[in-house]
């Protein structure tokens, strides 16, 4: 649902910096193709197409003052274009991060996902099942709980009329 009312002001901090993120890569591909930065001409070019981005999610927002943004933007845009080269940043990687997802991607990803989560709850499953095992040790047939002191409490083995560790029979 598109917003007629909007400006580039007005748009959420997500849809702000996903407009930054494209700049920036035009920018860098720029860069990349021509070893330097685009004068002002070449500047236009890159703002005229991505404007076409913001009047789809900001009908209101000028021209101008668009331009106005990315100019500003664009005084620190070297230094990180240097950074990101000096990194080892190439037009193949850069091309290659454009890379969707074909629908039988998704599907292994969703499989393997389905797979995680099934092996995370039988290992739940398996802890808790140890969690609940009856607790016993020389003096006690049934741990019950622990003292603050960290001493145990529960039914003896006298209690039970039971030497330790003897085997259950039903009788």
């Amino acid at each position: 649902m598109q917003r007629n009312d909007r400006s580039y002001k007005n748009l959420k901090q997500k849809q702000k910096s996903a407009i930054a993120d494209k700049t920036y890569k035009m920018y860098l591909k720029f860069y990349l193709e021509n070893q330097r930065m685009p004068d002002a001409a070449e500047m236009n070019d890159i703002c005229k197409s991505l404007f076409a981005t913001v009047q789809t999610l900001a009908p209101q927002t000028e021209y101008e003052d668009f331009y106005k943004i990315v100019e500003k933007r664009d005084r620190g845009y070297e230094e990180r274009i240097l950074r990101d080269i000096e990194s080892g940043i190439t037009l193949e990687i850069l091309a290659a991060k454009k890379h969707k997802k074909t629908p039988e991607e998704k599907a292994v990803i969703i499989k393997q996902k389905k797979q995680q989560r099934q092996a995370k709850r039988k290992k739940e499953a398996r802890e808790k099942s140890t969690a609940d095992e009856i607790l016993q040790d020389d003096r006690f047939f049934f741990i019950a709980g622990y003292t603050s002191g960290g001493a145990p409490y529960g039914v003896t083995w006298e209690e039970m009329g039971m030497e330790p560790w003897e085997d259950l029979k039903e009788k």
